[in-house]
């Protein structure tokens, strides 16, 4: 017996970052997020039960992990849980969960949201729940619960301005398909797994910054407010500057000295806990704006190109070509004149970005494939 699903990854804009509750992984401050769309980054899950089954076992990216980490195992346990004590039969101990990411693991871009998503939103198919998934999804990663649903996801603490209704904690604000113009470009500096993992960092920040202790909750909801009445009017402006001061917060703990953005009107930039930047914009600047990054951290050297990656050029001020690699939704060239006194003033790093994805809003989670129904995972039991 088996089940495939999808799951997306998502990029907060007012960031989650310390538990009041490590048990039962309960944020300090809500979060707001985009959901991506799934054409361009998602995480492919495949869970397989039955009596055949001797041991748990988790492949990742077609690899075969030592043991499973502890917070699946969480996930696993409160899912069979759940399901006895929705139906008397009993459930299979062991499952096998293959899982696939198209985009770098562990680097920063909520890998560890979209797998843990996929594995919740597979359980639940699998053992047929479907109350609180996000409450089921959290118990592996507090990221997770957001990715269980589209477009733009309000992630709750206790004691939220507006109150939360009914059971679940995540709420979609507004569909994917709400902001159909804005884009999100993913800049892939380093494809590398971070040093040092979320969980452990945002524990050390949450018991040894004073700074954070005394500003950061206070600062997170007046970002809140700020970013619900943007999307409301859909003010690019001003979610670009809440996701530039978000950002600067959770990389500087609070010490957020916010200099004046040069193209603060047309795009944003924000980082999760890694090196990888994610930029916002609408869709009509996006073309500028890529010409601008090949000219700035495109490479001079031939690199070899991914089977599903393009090429982008830049031949400004009389240099030698630059390229970068670029997959996702695809644009027409820039075809005004660059101001020459712009380019000679933006510092450039020569291949300092590696890939750029260009994705925008998308839905959450999708059932590829069940080979069963619970009706029959009962008679088989």
């Amino acid at each position: 017996m088996d089940v495939l699903v999808t799951a997306p990854t998502n990029i907060a804009i007012v960031k989650y970052w310390g538990k009041s509750d490590e048990l039962n992984i309960q944020p300090i401050n809500s979060s707001i997020s985009i959901t991506l769309n799934q054409r361009q980054l998602l995480t492919t899950t495949r869970i397989t039960t039955g009596p055949s089954l001797t041991r748990c076992s988790f492949i990742l990216n077609g690899k075969l992990q030592d043991k499973l980490p502890g917070r699946m195992k969480d996930v696993i346990i409160v899912a069979q849980l759940r399901a006895r004590l929705l139906r008397p039969s009993p459930i299979h101990r062991y499952v096998c969960i293959e899982s696939v990411n198209n985009f770098p693991t562990a680097a920063g871009l909520a890998s560890s949201a979209s797998g843990i998503a996929a594995l919740a939103f597979g359980l639940a198919k699998l053992y047929g729940l479907s109350d609180d998934l996000p409450g089921l999804a959290r118990r592996g990663s507090g990221s997770a619960s957001r990715s269980l649903a589209g477009g733009f996801v309000r992630w709750c603490a206790t004691g939220s301005n507006p109150p939360v209704q009914g059971n679940s904690s995540v709420i979609e604000l507004y569909p994917a398909s709400y902001w159909p113009t804005l884009r999100v470009l993913i800049c892939v500096t380093n494809e590398g797994s971070k040093s040092l993992g979320s969980t452990q960092a945002m524990e050390q920040t949450v018991s040894t910054s004073l700074l954070y202790q005394l500003g950061r909750v206070q600062s997170a909801r007046i970002n809140e407010e700020r970013l619900l009445d943007a999307l409301r009017k859909r003010d690019f402006p001003t979610l670009a500057e809440v996701a530039m001061r978000e950002s600067d917060q959770l990389h500087a703990v609070c010490l957020d000295t916010w200099p004046p953005c040069l193209f603060l009107n047309a795009v944003a930039y924000t980082y999760d806990a890694g090196p990888n930047a994610v930029l916002l914009a609408e869709e009509a600047d996006v073309p500028f704006i890529l010409r601008l990054l090949v000219f700035c951290f495109g490479s001079t050297e031939s690199t070899p190109i991914k089977s599903d990656c393009s090429i982008l050029t830049s031949t400004e001020l009389g240099q030698p070509t630059k390229t970068l690699s670029f997959s996702g939704i695809q644009y027409d060239s820039f075809s005004g004149l660059m101001d020459a006194h712009l380019l000679t003033s933006l510092p450039r790093y020569e291949g300092g970005i590696l890939q750029i994805i260009s994705t925008q809003v998308g839905d959450g989670p999708q059932l590829i494939r069940s080979s069963f129904s619970v009706d029959q995972y009962e008679e088989l039991n």
